[in-house]
């Protein structure tokens, strides 16, 4: 089973707007669910599972936690994706989700900036994983 969570980038778009940011390359490759934080309290036509924190996503799953970040230990060209993985993507305003990773992966771009948003890294995960499995 593969899982995508996040943090709701909340101020920077509306959820509407943000799901569809996720959820139709999420969809595209085939990803099996898809989960995000805190509640939103809107509808969001069963695309994506709401949960309180993301501790509760994690113990729901429990499946191994890959955390993608920009400070990740492996990078992307190296990383043996697991068969069963909840990919973790933090928000843009950030906050320590280190202690509830198994793996943490980084993605080396040109400028090493850490400017891709957590949907643009997780298309670029999701693909590198569909080449390499």
């Amino acid at each position: 089973m593969i899982v995508v969570a996040s943090i709701w980038e909340e101020g920077w778009f509306d959820f509407k707007t943000e799901v569809n940011l996720w959820y139709y390359p999420l969809k595209d490759f085939g990803v099996d669910e898809f989960a995000m934080t805190p509640i939103s309290g809107i509808q969001l036509n069963n695309r994506v599972k709401e949960f309180k924190t993301i501790e509760d996503i994690i113990q729901h799953y429990n499946l191994p936690v890959i955390l993608c970040t920009e400070f990740g230990d492996s990078t992307l060209e190296e990383f043996e994706h697991p068969k069963d993985a909840l990919y973790l993507f933090n928000r843009t305003s950030g906050g320590d989700l280190t202690s509830l990773q198994d793996y943490s992966l980084r993605i080396r771009t040109k400028n090493n900036k850490g400017m891709l948003w957590g949907h643009q890294a997780a298309s670029i995960i999701l693909y590198d994983r569909f080449l390499k499995t």
